[in-house]
Order: structure tokens, then sequence, then C-alpha cells
């Protein structure tokens, strides 16, 4: 399976007017290409006004076929078009592909906690090993399903873990992963075997749009 991410960023005073549009681009996208999508609104870890457009494909031939239907989709190029002037720059892309799914696998869920590490090329089979390895340990303990996916365009050897809960106090369960000892152990076994390039990690929350 593959996930694809796009991220939509407002000009400085255009938030408001860029969060409404996201979600219309949602159901459009939907529409025009058959897929699901869902739309998010950064919480964490990105500039204010930030926003996600994202969707699943099963495969290549998958992702090319909704997007040719897309291309050629004359409603979807009417409402592009009025994001002119909304957005700080054009929107970046990324695509990766799952490699595990731990727990039970779902849709999309309220929140979702997305961290990201780029793997060290001296430990790539190291690296990926582990990552399975630690979002395995974080479902033991915590009971949340985990997705993890490495990128299959954009930022090369880079690693993605997604988590998802529905409302705001199991993302306290959750974040009393960082107290594991278990989990701690493992942190510092990846930088230890330095499995990861450091000063690339980084984390954030998105909050589904309704």
């Amino acid at each position: 399976m593959l996930i694809s991410a796009s991220e939509l960023t407002a000009s400085p005073g255009k938030s408001g007017h860029l969060g409404p549009l996201v979600a219309q681009m949602r159901d459009v996208l939907g529409k025009e290409s058959g897929k699901d999508w869902w739309a998010w609104a950064a919480v964490t870890g990105r500039p204010y006004g930030s926003f996600m457009l994202s969707t699943r494909f099963e495969d290549y031939a998958d992702m090319i076929a909704a997007q040719t239907k897309v291309a050629m989709s004359t409603d979807w190029a009417a409402l592009a078009a009025t994001a002119d002037g909304l957005l700080s720059q054009p929107a970046p892309t990324t695509l990766s592909e799952v490699i595990a799914v731990t727990g039970e696998p779902s849709a999309p869920k309220q929140f979702i906690l997305v961290t990201r590490a780029v793997i060290d090329r001296s430990a790539v089979m190291d690296a990926i090993s582990w990552s399975t390895q630690v979002a395995e340990h974080v479902t033991k303990v915590t009971g949340i399903s985990t997705t993890v996916g490495t990128s299959a365009a954009g930022k090369m050897f880079e690693v993605s873990w997604l988590a998802g809960v529905d409302t705001p106090e199991e993302l306290d369960k959750l974040n009393a992963i960082n107290t594991d000892a278990g989990y701690l152990e493992m942190i510092a076994a990846a930088g230890t075997g330095q499995l990861f390039e450091q000063g690339m990690s980084e984390r954030m929350l998105l909050a589904k749009l309704p």
C-alpha cells in the first residue's frame, strides 16, 4: 500500500480561508478520483496555518489511474485555482510505502501522531528492522496501532511512524511511551548503532477536519 500526502501552508493571515478550502479539496478529490481522501490540520510540529491532504493507493497502477482522473477533472481545476494567493508556497508532496502495520489496521482516526527519521545509509537493513520492532513495542505497551512506511518519493531513506487515536485522552496514553524503560532502551540502542542521521528526526500532530 502507498500513502500519498500533500502539505498546504497558508500565507500569513490566510489560514482562516485555507482551512475550509482544504476540506472542499478533500471532497472533490474523493469524488473525482474514486478514492477516499482525508483533510488534516497541523496541531503541532508545523507552521501555524498548515494543512494536509492524504489518500491511500493499492499500488502504482492504482495511483496513476486515480491521478489521471483528477488531472482531467474540470471541477478540480476550478477549485484548485481558488487557492491562488492563499498558499505560502507550492504544496510539497510525499509518497510512502507501507512496510508494516501493528495492531488492528483501520481507516485514519481523528488524531495522527507522525514521527519521521532519516536512515543512515550505512545501516539501512538494521534501521528498517528496528523501525518495525519499535512500532511493535509501542503497540504492545499502549495498545495503539502504528503504521510504518518508507519514502518512495521526496526525501529518500526516510521512515515514518503513524499512530492514530480517537481522543485526546488516548494521545496522553500514547505519549506515556516516553517513560517506558523498554522504549527508552530501544531509542538508546538506535543512537548507539547510528541507525539514523542525527538532527533529522521530526514529529507532528494532525487533527482530522470535519
